[in-house]
């Protein structure tokens, strides 16, 4: 093996990992039936996941992790913090995790709200499950798959402000 060779492959632990671990996820939501089904989703889009229910409890599971996550599913109501202020506080921290508010709230100030607090995409629960696995699916190879985007009733469509 030349010194070139050797250069070109991973040499710490987190180098190796990266290279044979799917990217993680980390789904936010107080109702544990709904975090489930979040992380099955994802998982099937070859994903790890990490669950939380509350915005601490998501600081914590970030926090301990060895790199940011690549996408953060955050529900709009959780008991003690609101989405849009998590998303604001984790787009500072972490500039390249694709940041995802999936709620039931299909409101125009707060889908503003969310985006302008650095949110990627807006889904409106139930509808565009598939569409957000679609995208997860190409987000590794297509880093604008989850680009200020609605998801909802209607489809998937660009957010304009």
């Amino acid at each position: 093996m030349t010194d070139s060779d050797q250069s070109a492959s991973p040499t710490t632990t987190e180098e190796k990992a990266a290279i044979l671990l799917p990217p993680l996820a980390v789904v936010v939501d107080d109702e544990p039936a709904n975090r489930d089904f979040l992380e099955r989703l994802i998982q099937q889009a070859n994903y790890q996941t990490r669950g939380a229910s509350s915005g601490e409890e998501a600081r914590a599971v970030v926090k301990n992790l060895q790199a940011p996550p690549a996408v953060v599913l955050i529900d709009s109501e959780l008991p003690d913090v609101k989405g849009v202020d998590l998303i604001a506080e984790f787009r500072q921290k972490y500039p390249t995790t694709k940041l995802v508010m999936a709620t039931m709230l299909d409101d125009r100030d707060v889908i503003h709200k969310a985006f302008d607090n650095g949110c990627d995409v807006f889904l409106v629960k139930p509808h565009g499950f598939m569409e957000l696995f679609k995208r997860l699916q190409r987000l590794k190879d297509d880093p604008n798959a989850l680009n200020r985007l609605i998801i909802d009733i209607y489809g998937t469509r660009d957010f304009k402000s």
